[in-house]
């Protein structure tokens, strides 16, 4: 297990929720879908990043289980997202989507929360398995 891959894939999903939910980003949108304002956002509960970083970093340890085998011809990161698009398309996705239209959210809600996690999950991905060692075969 890399550790090192785990942390940096982790730390992946953090940076881009700071960039993809910033105000001049989709932030504004996004808060207002979720009935919070700026002043709630200025002060937030560090308990929320913490148990966000121990989320992501539960899917990265996931994510690494399988890393370490390569696709003769293709990168590890492009080979690692390949493998993360796949899961946030197939369950992250439609559990999210689904969870808002019972939650009768916004569609941009919705779809800006779905999207964000497909790509977190692929970029995540990406990073555990470019950090992580490829394992070759031994012929018996």
């Amino acid at each position: 297990m890399n550790y090192v891959a785990i942390i940096a894939g982790a730390i992946s999903v953090m940076a881009l929720g700071f960039i993809w939910f910033h105000p001049k980003v989709l932030g504004e949108s996004w808060m207002k879908g979720a009935g919070l304002t700026e002043d709630d956002m200025k002060s937030p509960n560090p308990m929320v990043m913490v148990g966000a970083l121990l989320m992501a970093l539960v899917i990265a340890w996931a994510m690494s289980r399988y890393a370490g085998h390569t696709e003769p011809g293709m990168s590890q990161f492009v080979h690692g997202s390949y493998h993360g698009l796949m899961q946030a398309l197939m369950f992250v996705a439609p559990v999210l989507i689904s969870k808002g239209l019972f939650e009768k959210k916004s569609m941009s809600w919705i779809l800006s929360g779905a999207a964000y996690w497909v790509l977190a999950i692929t970029l995540l991905s990406g990073i555990v398995y470019a950090l992580t060692p490829v394992v070759e075969a031994v012929a018996g």
